[in-house]
């Protein structure tokens, strides 16, 4: 029999109490390829969005590309703007320098021909410098032997004359050395206070003084004749108290712009014969002077021999080693 359509308002009906029934109706009636259309809808739905936001993002890259196309076409005109004015810039220099090297080549040019020019006339004159040379060389040689004659007399005289000056400055030098020990030993003969530091209450023996003490000695029989005579050629003779007894004491000085082993040894030596004269007083040996010879420091140290200087003294173990 045919299905009406109570049929199927009935089937309706029956679907409505009995919903599972509806996906077995479904599984019936529908192919495979209809009943899969929903998911592949759904699939194709989100590729679909997925598309669309690609091209959205491509629509935005594209966008952005032309904005950059656009600053680079920019970039581009003022590059090519740039180098138009570089390119101007380069001719204008360009055509100076050219002017310059044109103007440098016409100075060269003219400085050649004013050095050609000089060049001739340095080459006359070395001519006749040459000319007179030759012609002084004949003159030379024709007088050669009275020349040599002059030159062996004239060598002569300066060798006499450097001679001279030899000896004189000799002379000159000694007079000075000379001078400076006067100098120095009038200030150690009338200035009794650089003794101050040795000796209490020092007074420099005048003449007559020293012949009175020598001669007393002598009398004594304790000095000889000669030994008076060589204490009384002592540069400075120094009377006064000893620092450290308090007793009489004496300095025998002898004076120097610079102080050598000579003076050290008369100090030493006068020092003795005062000691003969005057066994009773302490007597100490000085060199006196601003400066002191190396050995004769060295000698000092070794004979008991003060150092006074500027009115320092020095005792024999202070003298510095290199003065």
């Amino acid at each position: 029999m045919g299905f009406t359509v109570r049929d199927f308002n009935d089937l309706m009906r029956l679907l409505d109490r009995h919903p599972e029934w509806v996906e077995a109706l479904r599984q019936r009636l529908l192919t495979r390829e209809l009943l899969d259309s929903p998911k592949t809808l759904r699939r194709l739905s989100l590729r679909v969005g997925r598309v669309e936001r690609a091209v959205e993002d491509l629509k935005a890259t594209v966008q952005d590309l032309a904005q950059s196309v656009q600053a680079l076409t920019q970039s581009v005109a003022a590059l090519i703007q740039a180098q138009q004015q570089r390119d101007e810039a380069f001719a204008a220099f360009r055509a100076e320098v050219d002017r310059r090297f044109a103007e440098l080549a016409e100075a060269q040019r003219r400085h050649y021909e004013e050095f050609a020019a000089h060049r001739a006339e340095t080459d006359r004159r070395f001519a006749e410098l040459a000319e007179a040379q030759r012609r002084h060389y004949e003159e030379f040689a024709a007088h050669r032997q009275e020349f040599l004659e002059y030159r062996a007399e004239t060598d002569r005289r300066f060798a006499e004359l450097a001679e001279a000056i030899q000896a004189l400055a000799q002379r000159v030098d000694n007079l000075s050395g000379q001078v400076r020990g006067w100098v120095h030993e009038d200030r150690y003969r009338t200035r009794p206070r650089r003794y101050r530091r040795l000796l209490l209450d020092p007074h420099i023996l005048s003449t007559e003084a020293r012949e009175a003490l020598l001669r007393q000695a002598e009398a004594a029989g304790r000095l000889t004749p000669e030994e008076a005579a060589e204490l009384e050629d002592a540069d400075v003779l120094v009377q006064g108290r000893s620092r450290a007894t308090g007793g009489e004491a004496f300095l025998v000085v002898e004076v120097s712009a610079k102080v050598d082993t000579d003076d050290v040894e008369r100090a030493v030596k006068r020092a003795e014969i005062l000691r003969k004269a005057r066994p009773e007083a302490e007597v100490i040996p000085v060199a006196a002077g601003p400066e002191i010879h190396p050995l004769a420091a060295r000698a000092a140290r070794d004979r008991g021999v003060w150092w006074l200087t500027d009115g320092r003294p020095y005792a024999p173990h202070e003298i510095p080693q290199e003065p």
